[in-house]
């Protein structure tokens, strides 16, 4: 019964991906002037950039021929706070099962691939570093792809917008409670976004720290409860969007595309992104599936294993579902 009904609906989404229409939506403006007249260039913080395996959305949802995307995970080395996580990445059992591991519906929906040993808290541990010394876990938001080694992190405080909840979260929704649902209060952090003040282009910021590292933004759109991070390293400001930007081309068009909970918060998401784009253009944006654009020059943001970047190398062949084992240790 599985196997039919799984047959029914990859023929109805066929059908109905020939049918998708861009969602065009303009947004408030943007002004594209910075609230903050200076950046804080946080000595000593380090940035850590991973991909965890790669992600594809059908056209019905995102527009025709959408390709593989990278799914990013994140370790910020804070010179007070110790480890901080932004996002999880793809959990382990995804690269057990596939999508098979996700709900019946949303394997239908969404194609994923990882491979043993290419969860973010196995490459952590070839690089050294203890997943249960994390002493903080950002989620962007809930989705299987942001929390999927959350579990590795049992001693962390997990920051999310208030009123986010781990438990009795909907499978169905692309949600999967078992990375989330043993977090007790004590262990939540919630940010109070209507408390925020105005930071470089976005109305309403948290500083996490307030020490001025690492300053979160309220980013609602692509799903509730979105939040976003601008980290000031050294060298300049990167903000690490999540899925409030979910990739470049995005970014540069009108389509919200139908993966947004709210188009008009996504649209004025995008807006804000873009006035930042154009008055700090040197901050360096990576969105939540896109490493295109991330700098490898830098002493102060560190990338690993950066040919596990490309979609492709968590593939034996781009056009087929299969994944290849990336099991070799982490360059340092």
């Amino acid at each position: 019964m599985r196997q039919i009904c799984k047959i029914f609906g990859s023929i109805l989404l066929l059908g109905l991906s020939s049918c998708y229409t861009p969602q065009p939506v303009a947004g408030p403006e943007a002004p594209a002037t910075l609230f903050n007249k200076t950046w804080s260039h946080y000595p000593g913080l380090k940035l850590h950039v991973f991909n965890t395996g790669t992600n594809r959305v059908p056209d019905l949802l995102a527009g025709p021929n959408q390709p593989w995307r990278p799914v990013p995970a994140f370790v910020i080395e804070h010179p007070q706070h110790g480890l901080v996580v932004f996002d999880c990445g793809l959990g382990p059992e995804i690269a057990q099962k596939k999508e098979k591991a996700l709900h019946p519906l949303v394997a239908l929906l969404f194609k994923s691939r990882s491979a043993p040993g290419g969860d973010l808290a196995s490459q952590m541990r070839r690089n050294g570093w203890s997943p249960e010394k994390v002493s903080t876990v950002i989620l962007s938001h809930l989705h299987f792809d942001h929390t999927g080694t959350a579990q590795a992190f049992r001693n962390a405080t997990f920051v999310t917008t208030k009123g986010l909840k781990f438990k009795n979260t909907s499978r169905i929704e692309g949600m999967e409670p078992a990375h989330t649902n043993w977090i007790t209060p004590a262990q939540q952090r919630e940010i109070d976004f209507t408390q925020g003040r105005p930071y470089a282009t976005f109305p309403r910021t948290i500083d996490l720290f307030n020490d001025g590292s690492i300053i979160l933004i309220s980013g609602e759109g692509h799903s509730q409860g979105d939040l976003a991070a601008l980290v000031q390293l050294p060298q300049g400001p990167v903000l690490l969007a999540g899925d409030a930007v979910v990739h470049f081309d995005w970014l540069g068009s009108e389509d919200v595309q139908k993966i947004a909970q709210d188009q008009q918060k996504a649209a004025a998401m995008r807006n804000q992104v873009r006035a930042l784009q154009q008055a700090a253009p040197g901050v360096v944006i990576i969105p939540g599936h896109d490493l295109s654009a991330v700098p490898d020059n830098r002493p102060d943001m560190q990338l690993h294993q950066k040919a596990l970047f490309q979609p492709a190398a968590w593939l034996t062949n781009p056009q087929a579902d299969t994944p290849v084992a990336q099991n070799k240790p982490a360059t340092p």
